[in-house]
This record gives C-alpha cells, sequence and structure tokens, in this order.
C-alpha cells in the first residue's frame, strides 16, 4: 500500500514544488515513487519534462487535467495510465538512468479552467456530485492500481485549497508544509492545519455519509483523516554575520512557529540559497545537478531535510 503525501500551503512562492521535487528523487534512489502534478502552474511538470515533453504531454492531453475533465465533460473518459510517464528524468536525459522508478503526471495551465468548470457542475445529485468532484483523484488512483505499483506517491498541490487540492487531501495519508518563516506564512499554517481537519476532511465524511455512498463505493485510495507529516522552513533568508544564520525577522518568527508547533517543524531549515534555483533549471535535484559552490552548498541542507520529512512517514 503506497503512503500518499500532499505538499500544500496556501501562499505561493513557498518551495511546494522544489520541496516535492527533491522528496521524491531522494525516495526513488530505492523505493517507487509517482509524483501527481495538480497545479495549474506546472512548475515541477515543467522542471522533471523539459518544455519540449510537457508541450508533447498537454497536447497529447496525457495530464492530470483529464482526471478531471471527465467530471465535467461526458465526452472525456476518465484517463488510464496513459497519463503516468515512466521514468521520466531518463526520458528527458537517455544519457542518465538515475531515477528509473520515478513516474510522473505532469499538470497543464487549462487545470485551472477545468477547476472553474467542476465547481459548478452538478451531475444528479448535489450531495452525490459534491463527493464525487472531491474523490475523483482516489477514484482514478484505483483505476491504475498505484497503491500496488507505488511505494510513495506525492501531490504537487496549487497555493489554494480548490477542488483539485481537496481531491489531493481526500488521497493523502499526509500533508508536508513549507513555509517562510515569517509573519503572514506563520499564521497561515494555524488556519491550514484547521481547514484540512474541519472544511476538508469533516466535509467528504458528511457528504460521504449524507449521499449513502456505500463502503463498495469508496475509492480504496481515499482517506477519511490526512494527518500533518511536517511544517518544512523553507526559504529562509540567510545573513552571515547573525548568530542564527538568518536575517533577524526570519529568526524571530521560526522561534515563534517552534513555540507554536514544536516538534511538528523539521531542524533542518532550507536557506534560500541560489544554488536550488541553478539545480532547477538543468533539470535535476541538488545531488544529481553539475556542481558549482552554490549548489554544493544546498546539497546537505536539502538531503538533510528530506531525511526529516521522510523519517516521519510512518
Amino acid at each position: 500500500m503506497a503512503k500518499k503525501i500532499a505538499v500544500i500551503n496556501f501562499k505561493g512562492g513557498v518551495g511546494k514544488s522544489t520541496l516535492t521535487f527533491h522528496l521524491a528523487a531522494h525516495l526513488a534512489q530505492t523505493s517507487r515513487v509517482l509524483v501527481v502534478d495538480v497545479d495549474h502552474q506546472s512548475s515541477l511538470s515543467i522542471v522533471m519534462m523539459g518544455g519540449e515533453l510537457w508541450q508533447a504531454a498537454v497536447t497529447g492531453r496525457s495530464t492530470s487535467n483529464s482526471i478531471f475533465e471527465s467530471f465535467c465533460n461526458r465526452r472525456v473518459a476518465m484517463p488510464g495510465t496513459e497519463i503516468i510517464h515512466k521514468n521520466i528524468l531518463h526520458t528527458r536525459r537517455p544519457a542518465y538512468d538515475f531515477y528509473p522508478s520515478l513516474d510522473l503526471v505532469p499538470a497543464q495551465f487549462e487545470l485551472d479552467d477545468t477547476e472553474i468548470e467542476m465547481a459548478s457542475t452538478t451531475m444528479g445529485s448535489p450531495i452525490i456530485s459534491e463527493w464525487h468532484k472531491r474523490t475523483l483523484l482516489a477514484e482514478w488512483l484505483d483505476s491504475v492500481g498505484a497503491d500496488v505499483n507505488y511505494d510513495y506517491i506525492f501531490f504537487d498541490c496549487p497555493p489554494a485549497t480548490k477542488l483539485v487540492s481537496q481531491n489531493a487531501l481526500a488521497a493523502s495519508d499526509y500533508f508536508v508544509i513549507p513555509v517562510i518563516p515569517d509573519a503572514m506564512s506563520s499564521r497561515g499554517v494555524t488556519h491550514f492545519r484547521n481547514l484540512v481537519t474541519v472544511k476538508i476532511d469533516q466535509k467528504l465524511d458528511f457528504l460521504r455519509t449524507n449521499a449513502g455512498i456505500s463502503p463498495s463505493e469508496i475509492p480504496k485510495a481515499y482517506r477519511p483523516t490526512t494527518k500533518m507529516a511536517a511544517i518544512v522552513p523553507f526559504m529562509a533568508k540567510p545573513a552571515g554575520n547573525a548568530a542564527s544564520g538568518l536575517t533577524n525577522i526570519h529568526t524571530e518568527q521560526l522561534n515563534a512557529l517552534r513555540r507554536k508547533w514544536g516538534s511538528d517543524i523539521i531542524n533542518q531549515v532550507v536557506t534560500n540559497l541560489t544554488g536550488v534555483p541553478e539545480a532547477l533549471d538543468q533539470g535535476w535535484p541538488v545531488w544529481n545537478a553539475y556542481r558549482t559552490d552554490n549548489i554544493n552548498r544546498a546539497i546537505p541542507m536539502l538531503r538533510a531535510a528530506c531525511k526529516e520529512v521522510v523519517a516521519r512517514f510512518v
């Protein structure tokens, strides 16, 4: 049975795609890993595939958009394994085969349009319809045998609790929150955790009960509760002369987060080093990228963060 993890935050630009990529690559060294991009911005998809392969996937309709479009448009069938791009980093760079068990379901920009259409679409009973539009991803995972074929499944979510994000959370055992240690991000963590419990998990349970969904109709990939695995301090601003190594505001907010959340926050702080985007521009996690001084400084930091987070997927 695969462990399924949503990487999510209300706020954009906090490193969700970067963290998802590195967690997936870290685990894919020894495990079978599927990454499902449900962020219409498609940043992770483009990093992993490169522009040419990504555009081909969009043109060929082999993206996660088809999963959700199948609800809005009855002329579109629920896709199968054709949207899974196998051994994607090797496909992009045939000379390298570092991650033969790392697969990807990419996203596309039009997923945002599909999200809007899905929100206003009702098929049959309104309650049953609301249940189904939030469990489409779980249904698809069942249909392709994902829980058997993979050890870990990651969902890279958009910066909002949209229906596609709710689908990811409905199928996830855990969620991970990358957070920049600033005032806005710190306040958002509390709100988001409560939202997952009250507005997503409990709402789905209400819909399932009131729609009369029988146990046999519930997707096996559906998870009635999703636990927070970790808060990951990400993109913190370094300050070489400071005792903490970070700017004053980020030091203060990080301390506030630790007082509030304690062991929910990992020890490793991922600072905003230029080596990380340099590696992503090459389409690799930092430890596989062409080495520069900036990239070398980023490697131990991201390795340590990945190890800490993965240890919480018990």
